[in-house]
């Protein structure tokens, strides 16, 4: 009875030490990987200034508001490098500060950045047909300045497809403010603006980048591009959310 008591206590102990490295290890992964995004100490100027040497970005202004974006071809497209930052209803500041806008550009509802009327985040564009097919020609201009327009899936598509198989955006993420800091291959800058929720929360920012696809995904939902620290796809989500806006030039 003694060695078979002695011999269980030896088992539980074992067990203990056993669970013990193990969630020993797991925080010590975690304390790192939150370091890790602790130790992104390239500034935005610095990101800038070696983009602008080594793509020779050309610029753009909107007559609207008078503000500048960079531009740059990536395969046989012509994408703003900055996210818009035209203000109109339903738009909103990354992370609910309005110093983050120079930087990040403007968060806005499917309706906002498509420019019609707030009533079809929930229901279909093609309540109103003239306008259903508006959307769904080339070109869809939506908020974006004359000669510009709000991407398709299509074009969102065109682009990923410059990327190797397997990409987890690196070559679109830019080396600054990402905990995992891209090589942003192609000039494109993704900046992980975030994204807003219906209730007014604003979540992810620092952490993610959602930019809206012109075409609508079921009643209420729409495409959107998204990218994280090690991901990048497209998928649907609420329209009455508030996501960044790329626009890429008529071809």
């Amino acid at each position: 009875m003694e060695t078979s008591f002695i011999v269980f206590n030896v088992i539980a102990l074992i067990v203990v030490i056993v669970a013990a490295f193990r969630i020993g290890a797991t925080v010590t992964k975690a304390t790192k990987k939150e370091a890790s995004e602790k130790e992104n100490l390239i500034s935005y100027e610095e990101c800038v200034a070696l983009n602008t040497k080594k793509f020779n970005y050309e610029t753009f202004t909107d007559a609207r508001d008078g503000e500048t974006y960079r531009t740059v071809k990536i395969g046989n497209q012509i994408w703003m490098v900055d996210n818009l930052r035209f203000k109109t209803e339903e738009s909103y500041a990354p992370g609910n500060d309005e110093m983050n806008i120079a930087k990040y550009g403007r968060l806005y509802t499917w309706t906002a950045a498509l420019g019609i009327p707030a009533d079809f985040s929930e229901q279909s564009p093609a309540k109103d047909m003239e306008m259903y097919h508006n959307i769904r020609q080339d070109n869809y201009q939506g908020i974006a300045p004359d000669g510009w327009h709000i991407p398709s899936y299509k074009e969102w598509e065109q682009l990923l497809e410059n990327l190797p198989k397997n990409s987890n955006g690196d070559e679109l993420r830019s080396e600054c403010f990402w905990g995992n800091p891209g090589e942003d291959s192609f000039g494109f800058f993704a900046l992980p603006a975030g994204y807003r929720f219906d209730n007014g929360a604003f979540c992810r920012f620092g952490k993610r980048a959602r930019f809206w696809c012109k075409d609508e995904y079921g009643k209420s939902n729409a495409y959107r591009l998204s990218i994280t620290n090690n991901s990048v796809d497209i998928e649907g989500v609420y329209r009455s959310d508030a996501l960044s806006v790329r626009c890429v030039k008529n071809a």
